[in-house]
């Protein structure tokens, strides 16, 4: 399986998306029970708010589908996502030496 990161930016509506809050991370449960999301957490610095997702599926299609299923999607507070393949070399997603 490939490896993605994915990376959000939040728009401005602080309170709809903390409204959404509860069902985004009962989602990201659920795929993290099911092996496809591996680490997920707020982005925090003096940026735009935003999030990153280290997640695994067969093809980058399989990753875009899955994000339209996320609570901020329906939300409308994602105002940019990036999906971008991830080759780690080390750490707990590095691949077997």
């Amino acid at each position: 399986m490939a490896i993605f990161a994915v990376t959000y930016e939040y728009g401005p509506d602080i309170d709809t998306r903390m409204a959404a809050r509860p069902a985004h991370r009962t989602w990201q449960a659920k795929l993290f029970d099911a092996g496809v999301l591996l680490a997920s957490g707020p982005l925090e610095d003096d940026f735009v708010p935003g999030g990153l997702l280290i997640m695994q599926a067969d093809t980058r299609h399989n990753i875009e589908d899955t994000l339209t299923q996320d609570p901020y999607a329906a939300a409308e507070v994602i105002s940019s996502t990036t999906i971008r393949g991830w080759n780690p070399v080390f750490g707990p997603f590095a691949p077997e030496a």
